[in-house]
């Protein structure tokens, strides 16, 4: 008996260890494929800091351990009371901060106004509360540059951007608690209908999209229509932009919060809202100037929303989806919300290569994802760009080239290119061009072309300071032609880069001749050649000729026509106009049509109407995918950054004048031309800024 009792005990014992292992193995295996969110390391190891208004919370500030330019962290505005006085709060996450130092800058020439330490602190469960006192040398209804710079045991330095404006009233509160009474009453449909008076229903515009809603909607619109959501967690708002008159005070803020709603199959959904609303305050009353309400639904790969004839993105603030295909048409890649996703569409199924899982509308703002290509066997290239989820580049702002391994169904980051703007001026920045090739990046920012070596972190210029109009990208992204001179008007020849390799090509234009890039319709390169004299008479390039050649620099077609000039070419997918004069006046515009390419596509940006949710984004594929597959759907591949990769990075100052336009308390866009940026934010009921974040002009002082 003694012996079985022992042979027993061994026996449990040994299983004992060995559901040990397996469940230590188990835990491994799901923090590798976690969903939670990446970003969370680097929260938990930076301090964040939290500004307040009374007792309101008006801005979380996330923390840089790199200096990034100011001029385009507008963020948060902390409206400084008529006592000067502005509470603070850091949340310390295991720092022990050993100094709290502030700077106050002028926006008009960046001269230092005021600097000082923060001595008089408390620190009681992991939180710092100090209250900052304003000089009363900045003047009121001025903004100024705030920079918060903190020093811990874990970091020699973190910088905290905002900008700040003092008042002699205090309107802050009264205006916060109007924005989230306006917030909450689209959810009771009782005590909505106060809300009516403060739209301006535009008849003309659709109103069958949830995801973004303005003060043009319908009222129907505006609570919701048939979708009935409810709001599950707690709304944060957030200070953005200030306007002080002496006809009242106008304030502009952001809440976010997450709601869920039921669709039409029953099946209930989250989305991420973010609502921004100016409120005007004159005379003891609150108008409403401008309001917005973005909606992206957190988007999960399920037998729900991936079908047959196309994937359901669901309701999303974007209005189109772009993605990439292999060239041998079987994967398909595309970036959703900061997640990146790859379809095999021959055997129906959906790899996850990349989860943000953002929690908030702000870090789908400050943290974005972008595929670069996919190849034959499901491979993907994809960044990952803005304020860095990673633990391994804690606080740093940049880009992160990842390499997706298909088989292996795991990423891996190949370099981190340390940035200084934000992920909004990034996007607009890299839709220009953005393509890996032969383990090479290439990159363009303000005009100027990049490229680094993935292997060795070799950082070089391709081309600098190019002129708006003297290159063009193929529409693949694997082409580049550009004037040699970097001039619109003034090249003896075009420079042909083929990025998949490096390559280059050169077109000349001939003597007595001027030549100049029009464009692509898809690989084919337009361009346009036109005689010295000619080119020194006119402020635009004045072509003679139009040439269309293919990849291998091969004419297609041709055109010209007796003494008449051409003074724009304008392309759009295959067909390009021609505009026109003849004798110095303006004739009937003519066409091309480049149809050389017949090129069916896998998919295309679509949307898909519902009774619920009324109009939803969507990829539809060109032929259904087989209806006999069941739809298989991996795990989320695993994600590896590196702090090894890091590139040495130096970029070029733009040396052409840009406007920055901002709206809704987000960049809006960016332009060379100063009237085509302030329509653009009277559109956007926004404000203009010059490259340094001077405000050049501000709809609340033109407002009508």
């Amino acid at each position: 008996m003694k012996k079985k009792a022992i042979i027993v005990i061994a026996i449990l014992f040994i299983i004992g260890i060995a559901v040990t292992i397996g469940l230590f193995f188990n835990q491994s295996q799901k923090n590798e494929n976690s969903k939670e969110p990446v970003q969370s390391a680097s929260e938990e190891l930076i301090p964040q800091l939290n500004v307040y208004c009374g007792n309101e919370n008006i801005g979380e500030i996330y923390g840089y351990t790199m200096e990034v330019q100011q001029q385009f962290t507008r963020d948060v505005i902390i409206p400084i009371p008529q006592n000067r006085q502005v509470p603070m709060e850091i949340l310390v996450n295991d720092n022990k901060i050993s100094s709290i130092a502030y700077e106050i800058k002028s926006n008009e020439d960046n001269r230092l106004i005021d600097s000082g330490e923060i001595s008089n602190r408390t620190e009681k469960d992991g939180k710092i509360s100090f209250v900052y006192e304003a000089s009363a040398i900045l003047d009121a209804g001025t903004e100024y540059s705030f920079q918060l710079t903190i020093q811990s045991d874990k970091y020699d330095k973190i910088y905290y951007y905002a900008r700040i404006m003092p008042s002699n009233q205090d309107f802050v509160q009264e205006q916060i608690k109007f924005a989230k009474d306006f917030s909450n009453r689209t959810f009771d449909t009782e005590k909505a209908t106060k809300l009516a008076l403060y739209l301006e229903p535009d008849a003309s515009l659709a109103n069958d999209n949830l995801g973004q809603i303005t003060i043009k909607n319908s009222y129907s619109m505006l609570i919701w229509s048939t979708l009935k959501p409810e709001k599950i967690t707690e709304t944060k708002i957030t200070a953005k932009d200030f306007c002080i008159k002496d006809s009242g005070e106008a304030g502009t803020y952001t809440m976010n919060y997450q709601i869920k709603a039921t669709n039409g199959q029953k099946v209930e959904e989250k989305y991420n809202v973010s609502e921004t609303i100016t409120v005007w305050s004159c005379a003891g009353k609150q108008y409403v100037l401008a309001y917005n309400r973005e909606v992206n639904q957190i988007w999960e790969a399920n037998e729900n929303n991936v079908g047959n004839a196309f994937i359901d993105l669901g309701i999303q603030s974007k209005t189109d989806i772009s993605h990439v295909e292999s060239e041998n048409q079987q994967f398909v890649a595309y970036a959703i919300n900061g997640d990146v996703y790859v379809m095999d569409v021959l055997q129906k199924q959906m790899s996850v290569v990349y989860k943000l899982s953002a929690q908030n509308t702000d870090t789908l703002y400050k943290t974005r994802a972008k595929v670069i290509k996919v190849d034959d066997s499901g491979n993907v290239d994809y960044m990952i760009y803005g304020y860095s989820p990673s633990d391994k580049h804690i606080g740093k702002n940049g880009i992160s080239i990842m390499e997706y391994n298909n088989e292996k169904n795991e990423s891996v980051e190949s370099a981190f290119i340390p940035c200084t703007v934000s992920a909004a001026v990034l996007e607009n920045q890299l839709s220009n061009l953005c393509h890996v090739g032969d383990g090479t990046l290439y990159i363009m920012m303000d005009n100027t072309i990049y490229f680094a070596n993935l292997k060795t972190k070799e950082w070089g210029t391709l081309m600098a300071d190019m002129e708006e109009g003297s290159y063009a990208v193929s529409d693949d992204g694997t082409v580049i032609a550009y004037n040699t001179s970097g001039r619109r008007n003034d090249s003896d020849s075009i420079t042909i880069v083929d990025l998949t390799n490096g390559n280059k090509n050169t077109i000349e234009a001939g003597a007595e001749n001027k030549i100049t890039v029009c464009g692509y319709t898809g690989s084919n390169l337009v361009y346009g050649l036109g005689s010295t004299t000619n080119v020194e008479k006119y402020n635009f390039f004045p072509i003679n000729q139009l040439q269309i050649v293919d990849k291998s620099l091969k004419e297609i077609k041709s055109y010209s026509k007796a003494n008449v000039i051409i003074t724009d070419v304008e392309i759009t997918d295959t067909i390009i106009n021609i505009k026109r004069q003849k004798s110095g006046k303006a004739i009937a515009d003519d066409q091309l049509l480049d149809n050389t390419e017949d090129k069916v596509v896998v998919a295309s940006s679509s949307y898909y109407l519902d009774n619920v949710k009324q109009k939803e984004l969507a990829l539809s594929f060109t032929n259904n995918l087989d209806a006999n597959l069941e739809l298989k759907i991996r795990e989320p591949g695993k994600v590896t950054f590196d702090n090894r990769v890091e590139v040495q990075a130096e970029f070029e100052e733009a040396s052409d004048t840009r406007y920055y336009v901002y709206g809704y308390g987000r960049l809006q866009g960016i332009y060379g031309d100063k009237e085509a940026a302030q329509k653009a934010a009277r559109a956007a009921y926004g404000l203009v800024t010059d490259a340094s974040g001077k405000k050049i002009w501000v709809f609340e002082e033109n407002y009508k």
